[in-house]
């Protein structure tokens, strides 16, 4: 499936849409003094380690000191534990989520450097594959193509592109991501901490990475450092944000209610603890022969409420109230189709079935904020209980 990217560069700021056959599916906003740290390595210092909690909180050098858990993965235990953390201890660690509002960013000393065909993990020696290896015979392929790489140095998960890539080309990046860890390896022995170790590229460079090997990707930007050789002029990018509709199809992102195919709509509230997708059948409903008219309103909306979930990033614990259905054999189709139209996503989904109450309950692995924290403010006209766009 061919994707556009348009980056577009006004006053410091970058946004950066990413569109599906003309309809927005990704959306990024990095402002030169707030771009995401996610993914960003740090030597922290360790303030003070709270047992009770779980965790320890790790000076970074941001506002609000990091959150690091204690226990991690049992395959990074087992390889590179090196003992309980102390208070004023020097340690290495990675971003795993953005600070947001009185929290600060959530850590991990589980390290991972992410390539186009590979995640080199230096602290642990796992060998896995990605998710979208289904077939068991491909999953096998990757492991041991994996394994083989890794030569017992480090631990790697096999991406879906690998499989398709030439060899040699794999192989160069695995040592390229080697080399890279141990130079910033090398260079946190001696920092003085807290220090920024090494900073994850901005968003256009990792969804060229993540997508430039499985799809066909058309990329256009207005800066000549971030696309040298390629940008095209302001006018351009103006003329071409505009014929694709990106500031419409941003505007209706931010709506409650999103209409669907055929007549229904979701109603989409996001809250502290979850988000709510509510799926309501439209007026004129149709349906093939031997398909219930609920079945079939489900399947219509499945594939808008992955859209939703992907441009808006929800996280965390997600919950779709689809139409009642009459089966068990029914709802597994439902939940077949949403996990086929979640799996060009570049965030981790889990699909974790219906409850008994007949909701949908998935979780969506967190990293930056949701679109709705993104592009809008607090209204301050009505006590802060809702919020307004941000141009």
């Amino acid at each position: 499936m061919p994707f556009e990217l348009l980056s577009r560069t006004r006053n410091g700021e970058t946004r950066i849409a990413l569109l599906s056959q003309g309809k927005l599916v990704e959306y990024y906003r990095e402002p030169a003094q707030s771009a995401s740290v996610v993914g960003n390595l740090y030597v922290g210092q360790v303030e003070c380690v709270l047992k009770d909690v779980g965790a320890a909180f790790v000076k970074i050098g941001l506002e609000k000191n990091g959150f690091l858990p204690l226990r991690e993965q049992e395959s990074f235990c087992n390889e590179a534990n090196g003992g309980a953390l102390k208070t004023g201890q020097a340690v290495l660690v990675q971003v795993k989520k953005d600070p947001r509002g009185d929290k600060g960013a959530f850590l991990t000393r589980d390290i991972v450097l992410p390539g186009q065909y590979l995640l080199l993990m230096p602290n642990n020696r796992y060998y896995g594959v990605s998710r979208r290896v289904d077939q068991p015979q491909d999953a096998a392929r990757a492991r041991s193509l994996g394994q083989d790489l890794a030569q017992n140095r480090f631990g790697v998960i096999v991406r879906h592109a690998a499989l398709s890539a030439r060899r040699e080309d794999v192989q160069r990046e695995a040592d390229e991501l080697w080399e890279r860890w141990l130079h910033v390896k090398q260079s946190a022995q001696s920092a003085r901490p807290p220090a920024l170790a090494y900073r994850e590229p901005g968003m256009l460079e990792v969804l060229m990475r993540d997508y430039a090997a499985r799809h066909e990707l058309a990329v256009f930007s207005d800066d000549a450092q971030a696309l040298p050789g390629q940008a095209v002029t302001p006018q351009e990018m103006d003329e071409r944000w505009r014929a694709c509709g990106v500031e419409r199809q941003l505007s209706a992102a931010l709506e409650r209610v999103v209409p669907v195919p055929g007549g229904g709509t979701l109603v989409i509230d996001e809250r502290e603890a979850l988000t709510t997708i509510d799926v309501n059948s439209g007026i004129c409903v149709t349906a093939a022969p031997g398909e219930s008219l609920a079945l079939a309103e489900n399947l219509r909306a499945v594939g808008e409420a992955a859209r939703q979930i992907r441009l808006r990033n929800l996280s965390g614990v997600i919950l779709v109230d689809f139409i009642d259905m009459a089966s068990d054999a029914e709802r597994e189709q439902v939940q077949a189709a949403l996990s086929q139209a979640l799996a060009d996503d570049r965030v981790k989904s889990v699909l974790h079935g219906f409850t008994r109450l007949g909701l949908m309950e998935m979780t969506r692995k967190r990293t930056r904020d949701s679109l709705l924290f993104t592009c809008t403010k607090p209204c301050a006209a009505c006590a802060q209980t809702g919020r307004v766009r941000v141009d």
